[in-house]
């Protein structure tokens, strides 16, 4: 059975893979054909390729049906009407209240499609209840996002909830409610009006956001920084509703209901207490697995609970690991697509380690001694995944964790759950309660952000390959072998690898240029032999989320940087400064060059004429001079880097202006052989004397998917194509390198990692 699975598994992921979808009708055939050659000769082999073309071929058949609708490219931004059902939680945000739209049409006014499919929207409007019917007037596009080494893709994110397009509402009068149709989604329904009740009676206060994330498993309005805190800890399963609140919760009612149970000697004899507290226990783990919307981790719990419930209840023994490939299995055929998430990955493997870990061994049978092994074998074995889903590892996790888990455990997850009963019947004692866990969380958060803050706290390492990873998960089952066996020293042979890998850097007279996928806005990376130098980083979305943060960072830490040598930002425009603080908060000391060095506590002027050479490649600030200050994006820096063979150009937002003042002043300097395009191909650049000076032979575009500029402009793009110039737009490329040495070689990352989901 736990092969079966497994295989199923690998079958599921390997079709993760592909770029395209493949026939599914040949997919189907060969699963036929595999299933009669097993039933005929009986070789576990031929049963295990079985399971291998079953996983893969129901995946294929769970794509199919989440693919089989997409946005036609001449419906996108433009007016439509949708018909559809509200049907997850709104969530309130900076740009309005978003919320999953269940579409039953669409149309144009001159067609329409029943798609029966979900989209999700965002519109100012308070009032939105789950199981609402509307008419809505909207605009649309296709779930498109950036795309970056080490950054969080938002499109297979979509995949797995099943959604294919978002968009805005527009037009509010026109806007209809046509029904309420709450019975279609009762448990949103509930959940939402629960949200409502605490929302009312919660503290206003910096952890109360996270008391909710305890009741109702929405994590929204949480800040980055709060993130930040519970992974450097190691302790970010403990906010959000998981099989470790399940457990407590669960093991809390079977212990009261077991307790009373005994002491009424009528109902024993009827039914035992022992059967009766494990009812019990179920009934509230699937109470509270559904507050959280029966998300993957409380999926999970919860079968495995049922599964450990029923057998016990019918006096049966089941193997554990035969428990966890069951209710793996059942995930899988719910939702295939959830092998994408990094959840399915961690809720998974924490039970696998656990049972591998702390089953069929002799030990001390202290509970402080159980409970520190748990905490070991979790801390230890989780670095593999953590290192591969995340780039970083806590170093404290054990520590943290060994405080966190009965702080939350004893006096912080009781109290929600008491206050969840009370909330509808004594909202006063309810408020009560819910304010001393405030109080209680306030002090861990404290404690949390403490340890959060040391040097040490966290590390991070990129793992290049999945061989690298491999040799980690090997390393890991070698350290937890039971004491005593020989060949536990030997897992940490399995980490070196990683840990002494330097990463690939160019040799000397080269340079990698690095134009990364920030949507509407710019960053490039340029990484020689030893150093490194940022050009802007991108726009800040919100007050609390931006472009250096989301996309930069990652991208840096994927490389290995230690330090970042020298950033320059080109001018004030958000696109181009707005992710420089989070960068420069996880790389202090850095050198800064701007136009605007007003905006920074230290930092030079960009001026024209400096040059410098790193590893025998030489940069020099070639705009703007001393009289060309404060005229925004006329002011950008502008940077020539040149390794003796080939020439890049960075222009930042420069306009016609200055590109005439460049071709008048320096006119013999300005051939380039890769120019990012100045201002990201707006119809103020490209003037035909400085397209001709340059005369690059590739032309790189950084915009966003259907930016509001329509950026590049068509007419920059033919002044380009006139002199055959190699067009890279990251709408279409994601992050793109170029490797710089006696040639150049291109990679795209959005081709190179294409995968069907994609449009």
């Amino acid at each position: 059975m736990i092969l079966f699975i497994l295989t199923f598994l690998l079958g599921d992921m390997y079709l993760q893979t592909f770029a395209n979808l493949p026939s599914l009708s040949l997919a189907v055939l060969i699963t036929i054909f595999t299933l009669i050659i097993w039933r005929i000769f009986r070789y576990k082999l031929l049963f295990l390729i079985f399971a291998f073309t079953f996983g893969f071929t129901f995946t294929l058949y769970h794509a199919y049906n989440i693919t089989s609708w997409v946005l036609q490219k001449n419906w996108e931004k433009k007016p439509l009407i949708a018909t559809g059902i509200i049907s997850s939680l709104p969530q309130p945000g900076k740009f309005g209240t978003s919320f999953e739209f269940a579409l039953q049409s669409l149309s144009n006014h001159h067609a329409i499609e029943y798609p029966h499919t979900k989209i999700r929207l965002t519109w100012n409007h308070e009032a939105l209840h789950v199981g609402d019917k509307w008419r809505l007037h909207v605009k649309l596009k296709r779930m498109h996002s950036t795309q970056s080494p080490g950054a969080f893709d938002y499109e297979a994110w979509s995949l797995q909830r099943g959604l294919r397009a978002t968009g805005n509402v527009i037009d509010k009068e026109k806007n209809k409610l046509l029904a309420h149709q709450h019975w279609l989604y009762p448990l949103q329904t509930i959940r939402q009006l629960l949200q409502q009740n605490i929302q009312h009676y919660l503290p206003q206060t910096p952890t109360s956001p996270w008391l909710m994330a305890l009741m109702t498993g929405e994590r929204n309005g949480i800040a980055p920084e709060d993130w930040q805190v519970l992974r450097n800890t190691g302790t970010n399963h403990l906010m959000a509703i998981g099989g470790l609140h399940i457990g407590l919760a669960a093991g809390f009612m079977h212990f009261i209901v077991s307790f009373l149970w005994r002491r009424a000697g009528s109902l024993s004899l009827i039914f035992p207490a022992q059967k009766a507290g494990l009812c019990a226990a179920l009934i509230t783990a699937f109470i509270y697995s559904s507050l959280s919307g029966f998300l993957l981790p409380s999926q999970r719990a919860i079968i495995m609970l049922c599964i450990f419930i029923m057998t016990t209840l019918a006096y049966r023994k089941i193997n554990p690991w035969n428990v966890w490939s069951l209710a793996l299995l059942i995930v899988l055929l719910i939702n295939p697509a959830t092998v994408l998430s990094e959840s399915f990955w961690l809720s998974f493997g924490t039970i696998a380690l656990i049972l591998y870990g702390m089953h069929h061994r002799l030990s001390p049978s202290g509970l402080w001694w159980k409970y520190m092994r748990v905490q070991w074998v979790i801390g230890i074995g989780l670095i593999p995944l953590t290192f591969a889903l995340f780039g970083e590892c806590s170093l404290i996790s054990f520590v943290a964790n060994t405080i966190a888990i009965p702080w939350l455990a004893v006096s912080i997850l009781p109290l929600c759950l008491v206050s969840i009963v009370f909330i509808f019947i004594f909202p006063t004692v309810a408020s009560g309660l819910l304010w001393m866990a405030d109080g209680s969380l306030a002090l861990l958060w404290s404690v949390l952000s403490t340890l959060a803050q040391t040097s040490w706290s966290s590390l991070h390492i990129y793992i290049p390959d999945i061989y690298y990873l491999l040799g980690m998960m090997v390393g890991v089952v070698l350290l937890l072998l039971p004491a005593g066996m020989p060949l536990r020293i030997l897992g940490v042979i399995g980490f070196l690898p990683v840990f002494l890998h330097q990463g690939d850097k160019p040799a000397r007279n080269e340079y990698w240029l690095n134009l990364l996928d920030v949507g509407q806005g710019l960053s490039v990376v340029v990484q020689t032999a030893n150093h490194i130098l940022v050009y802007d980083a991108g726009a800040k979305v919100t007050a609390s989320s931006d472009m250096g943060e989301r996309i930069v960072l990652p991208y840096l830490r994927s490389m290995g940087a230690k330090k970042i040598d020298l950033m320059v930002i080109s001018h004030a425009d958000n696109d181009h400064i707005g992710g420089a603080k989070s960068i420069l908060q996880n790389y202090p000391g850095t050198l800064i060059k701007t136009s605007v060095p007003e905006k920074f506590n230290k930092a030079h002027y960009c001026q024209y004429g400096d040059s410098w050479q790193w590893d025998g490649v030489k940069f020099t600030f070639l705009y703007p001079s001393q009289h060309e200050k404060n005229l925004r994006n006329d002011s950008s820096c502008v940077l020539q880097i040149d390794n003796g063979k080939y020439k890049t150009l960075l222009t930042g937002d420069i306009e016609k202006f200055a590109e005439h003042e460049l071709v008048n002043n320096i006119p013999d300097q300005l051939a380039a052989d890769i120019l990012v395009a100045p201002h990201h191909g707006s119809k103020t650049s490209a003037v035909p004397a400085f397209v001709a000076a340059v005369h690059p032979q590739m032309v790189l575009y950084a915009t966003g998917y259907l930016n509001r500029y329509h950026f590049p402009h068509a007419k920059v793009v033919q002044a380009y194509e006139a002199i055959h110039a190699l067009a890279f737009n990251t709408v279409d490329t994601g992050s793109v390198r170029f490797k710089v040495s006696n040639d150049v070689m291109p990679d795209a990352y959005r081709v190179k990692g294409r995968r069907y989901w994609m449009d």
